[in-house]
């Protein structure tokens, strides 16, 4: 995915990648790069919590204006949330 980021990136089309695991990020090298503590397959954390993947959407949109440096990877302060026993 890297590479694919890196050619839009020439291209000029801005990019970012979200993922849950720093050391493969960091081997990967994504132009820019959040990373979330959530589940494999769930980057924007758990399922039905909308107003939460809402945010996380609107940090990573926020993030592709403030991140400029290539190679940063800049950890969302988001934890996945077990519903409440019923």
């Amino acid at each position: 995915m890297g590479l694919i980021q890196r050619m839009a990136e020439a291209a000029g089309i801005p990019t970012i990648s979200m993922g849950n695991a720093a050391d493969r990020m960091a081997y990967i090298k994504p132009p820019r790069a959040l990373l979330v503590k959530f589940a494999r397959g769930s980057m924007l954390g758990e399922p039905g919590n909308s107003q939460r993947q809402r945010r996380i959407i609107m940090d990573a949109l926020s993030a592709l204006q403030t991140m400029t440096e290539p190679g940063t990877i800049r950890e969302l302060p988001y934890r996945w949330k077990r519903p409440d026993p019923s």
